[in-house]
């Protein structure tokens, strides 16, 4: 086999950085195998090596795309491989070849064409190291192509790319959209792969290999696709065919996933992927892929996180034209829910005869947990009258985001287990089981806005005392929902004063000089200042009282070393000067921030092992004094998942962050913050 350098050369301008802007690493392997279909493939291998191996921070080393199309012949190896940002490709710039690299350092190509020049089949291999091009200009860069030529005697041809030294194997930080998405795991690759190619798959278009195994339609689709045209017309009158194909998924999750499609040169990919619930579709009806195509969806939208290109009104308008497809669809399907319906807003117990909900959506979950009731235990045909409670306690459990508690403990009862909970109640005032809070859909909101505030651009400018304290006090139930309402709050003030006020005030204990437990002025931590130190008076689950004092730092500072110094002498404190009392308190020491430096992940991590508890890194022994660490992402998981259960709508925000901080926090606003407020990606 012979060899020659080569350069990489462009026609317009140094694309080094459009190589890997795709939105994150599954797209860029769609790229991929979109050059496949492309070149008319019939069978795609997609080769995976997984391995347990403690050296490696991700489980796969090496992925690998094979196809059997046509192959890249050496003669024109050049200006089909080689050359950048050029019209070669039809429709596109042709860089998705190399959108390998954005998954890993090191790409491979090996390819078999027939050469139409020398009438024979060539091989031609290939590997480019992204490392080569940080230091140099990327058109200087020279690379070493192997090539030989296999006579006349017909070969099947392929192409191969192989990619290795994968960014999310890396020891130091790694880009976010260079980091391996769930879709490539074991155990979710071949489901990834139909959703992304649903029409291929099933029309036999194409056969797609995973680690050898053939993916057939069958595994994955129950019956035939439904199709569905609408006209859409967009804010100016123009008319749109809208395509809408509705498959029927073999899989347990029991939910509806909503993909958006464009044509990408020729090929049809999936550009954005929403859940979706509807009034009209119930668990009992599976799981389903909808993919909806139109010419109004065109390729720009490949490339983009959101449909911002649309405006903002056209894509409100786009959305609800989409809903009410889908549920005229689901509505058609689900006769048995909509009797159900009819009989249940009938009922006289049904709770909002005369009674308006905070929220259409509020009403729209309870007529699904409703129905899922109905169905387990029948309490409308049977005339049953715990109707009489249970819709209340459901009504209730929504409005304040338990309705996970719910589903465990009330619907898994049989009807023995709801007669004795019924008598349960009647003994006991309903306003007491169930705590009053705000809406579960402004607390989803509310968290969609603390992610922008504290990892999006804002997060860059906003300020710690004045503006993030401010928004965070008014919304302390995130620290837990015993915070929820009014508790006793501190904002900025030292510990000593406040220790004091709260000795004075709401315990009924009476320190001494004897006792030396008298809190004295500047004694050792006493002049600190908390950020938020509240005190819950309602009593807790072990019969005791709660205090918590949470340090948060802006978005721009990292906890580190000092901070948990910080945290730890907050603790300290409170163990050996407060004065309170050690029996039925019980402290809480929350330190939080948008991350960690590398130091403090490590120190938190070897203390998180040492602990039962999530996220706890200390525990005091004099007094009952527990001090967490956590980032902002993983408290506002925690809180996502508990309110889950509320998804009635296609996942397009469609409030601005803008709009909420214009509208709920405008007294924190300066023509600095405001400037830099942008629309939600």
């Amino acid at each position: 086999m012979k060899s020659i350098n080569k350069k990489i050369t462009t026609n317009t301008r140094v694309v080094k950085d459009l190589l890997t802007n795709y939105r994150d690493t599954f797209q860029a392997l769609r790229e991929l195998i979109n050059n496949a279909i492309q070149a008319n493939a019939k069978t795609i291998e997609l080769n995976i090596e997984y391995s347990d191996s403690i050296a490696s921070k991700a489980p796969i080393e090496s992925i690998e795309i094979l196809d059997d199309g046509y192959g890249v012949p050496f003669s024109e190896f050049d200006k089909r491989i080689l050359e950048i940002g050029t019209t070669v490709k039809h429709k596109g710039q042709g860089i998705g070849r190399f959108s390998a690299l954005q998954i890993g350092d090191l790409m491979h190509i090996e390819t078999i064409a027939h050469d139409a020049q020398k009438k024979e089949y060539s091989k031609t291999k290939f590997g480019i190291d992204s490392l080569d091009l940080k230091n140099t200009q990327f058109e200087e860069t020279e690379f070493k192509v192997d090539y030989e030529y296999l006579g006349e005697k017909h070969i099947k041809s392929y192409y191969k790319v192989r990619i290795e030294n994968l960014h999310h194997n890396k020891q130091e930080k790694v880009s976010k959209r260079n980091k391996l998405t769930e879709g490539f795991l074991k155990e979710n690759i071949n489901q990834s792969v139909f959703e992304n190619y649903p029409f291929e798959v099933f029309n036999n278009k194409v056969t797609f290999k995973v680690n050898g195994t053939p993916l057939k339609r069958e595994d994955f689709v129950i019956g035939k696709p439904t199709t569905k045209k609408t006209i859409y017309t967009d804010r100016k009158g123009n008319e749109h065919e809208m395509s809408f194909y509705f498959y029927n998924i073999k899989s347990d999750l029991n939910k509806v996933k909503v993909f958006f499609q464009i044509e990408n040169a020729g090929i049809k990919s999936v550009a954005h992927e929403y859940t979706y619930s509807s009034d009209w579709y119930t668990p009992d009806l599976k799981t389903w892929f909808i993919y909806i195509e139109s010419p109004i969806l065109d390729s720009d939208l490949f490339r983009n996180v959101d449909l911002e290109a649309l405006g903002e009104e056209e894509i409100k308008k786009l959305k609800n034209h989409t809903k009410e497809v889908i549920n005229d669809f689901f509505q058609a399907k689900n006769k048995r829910f909509d009797k159900f319906i009819r009989n249940l807003e009938e009922d006289k117990y049904y709770p909002y005869n005369g009674y308006q909900p905070a929220s259409k959506s509020q009403e729209v979950l309870f007529k699904k947990v409703a129905y899922i009731v109905e169905d387990e235990h029948q309490l409308i045909s049977k005339d049953n009258k715990i109707r009489d409670f249970l819709y209340q306690l459901l009504d209730k459990a929504i409005s304040n985001g338990y309705i996970e508690d719910i589903f465990k403990k009330v619907l898994k009862l049989s009807e023995e287990g709801i007669e004795k909970f019924h008598c349960l109640l009647e003994k006991t005032d309903l306003e007491e089981v169930v705590h009053f809070a705000s809406q579960v859909s402004d607390k989803l909101e509310f968290l969609d806005f603390l992610h922008e505030l504290t990892y999006g651009d804002l997060s860059k400018v906003l300020k710690e005392r004045s503006q993030l304290h401010k928004i965070i006090e008014k919304q302390l139930w995130i620290f837990g929902e015993n915070y929820n309402g009014s508790p006793k709050l501190w904002s900025d003030k030292k510990i000593g004063n406040i220790l004091t006020e709260l000795r004075n005030k709401y315990f009924s204990y009476e320190p001494t000089e004897e006792d030396e437990n008298l809190i004295k002025q500047n004694g050792e931590g006493l002049d600190d200042i908390t950020d938020l130190f509240f005190f819950n008076e309602k009593i807790i689950d072990n019969g005791a009282k709660e205090i918590m004092i949470v340090e948060l730092k802006s978005p721009k500072c990292a906890i580190s070393n000092k901070e948990l110094e910080q945290a730890n002498r907050y603790a300290f404190t409170i163990e050996q000067h407060s004065g309170l009392p050690n029996e039925k308190v019980k402290y809480k020491v929350l330190l939080i921030s948008s991350r960690l430096t590398k130091y403090a992940k490590s120190q938190v991590k070897s203390r998180r092992d040492t602990y039962d508890k999530p996220f706890l890194y200390d525990v005091k022994t004099e007094k009952d004094v527990e001090v967490y660490v956590m980032e902002w992402s993983e408290l506002m998981e925690l809180n996502k998942r508990r309110l889950g259960y509320l998804s009635t709508q296609l996942q397009v925000k469609d409030k601005t962050v803008r709009t909420k901080f214009e509208e709920e926090y405008s007294e924190l606003i300066d023509e600095k913050i405001s400037s830099r407020l942008t629309l939600v990606k």
